[in-house]
């Protein structure tokens, strides 16, 4: 790529910095926090800019958009399954089984992640749906999407719809209180 080129990719990513920021603002990444998150729409973007095709496509910000957010998406699943595959977080933070088979010996960390539990249903309780209450407690108390879904009779999907409002309601709500 020429010097001309990089120029470009670089003002457009300064540009659509912001629409990175609003993509990501209703994901919520259990395994890092809101800066992972904009690495990868940072990603995202960068790969729409490489890929845009202006003759198929004619508006470059929708097109980002939509790269964008499966970059997240994915990023997400990656995240979750990596979780799974070594443990559920909030059953390790419960002092459950975890992943050496052994169980958590500090107690503070037990009461900090039932606390934090607590603080999340009762953030959600005035804002989420009874179902998607149902689902919150389900993930807090460290059941996988699927058993979450037949314990509520549900298909997954409608579950994991559930969830990613919950966590858009959840961050919106914090967002306004800092």
């Amino acid at each position: 790529m020429g010097g001309t080129s990089s120029l470009n990719e670089e003002a457009v990513i300064r540009e659509n910095a912001r629409l990175v920021r609003k993509c990501i603002r209703p994901y919520f990444l259990r395994g890092g926090d809101q800066d992972d998150l904009y690495q990868e729409g940072m990603i995202g973007l960068l790969s729409a800019l490489r890929s845009f095709d202006a003759e198929r496509n004619d508006n470059f910000q929708a097109y980002a958009a939509l790269c964008i957010k499966r970059r997240i998406v994915d990023a997400i699943r990656r995240d979750d399954a990596q979780m799974r595959r070594f443990g559920e977080p909030a059953e390790t933070l419960r002092g459950e089984a975890a992943p050496s088979g052994g169980r958590l010996s500090d107690p503070e960390t037990s009461i900090v992640a039932d606390e934090s539990a607590r603080e999340i249903k009762q953030m959600l309780s005035g804002l989420a749906s009874p179902f998607e209450r149902a689902v919150i407690d389900g993930f807090l108390e460290g059941y996988t999407t699927s058993e979450i879904a037949e314990r509520l009779g549900r298909e997954r999907k409608a579950v994991d719809n559930a969830i990613r409002r919950a966590r858009a309601k959840l961050a919106n709500y914090l967002s306004k209180r800092r």
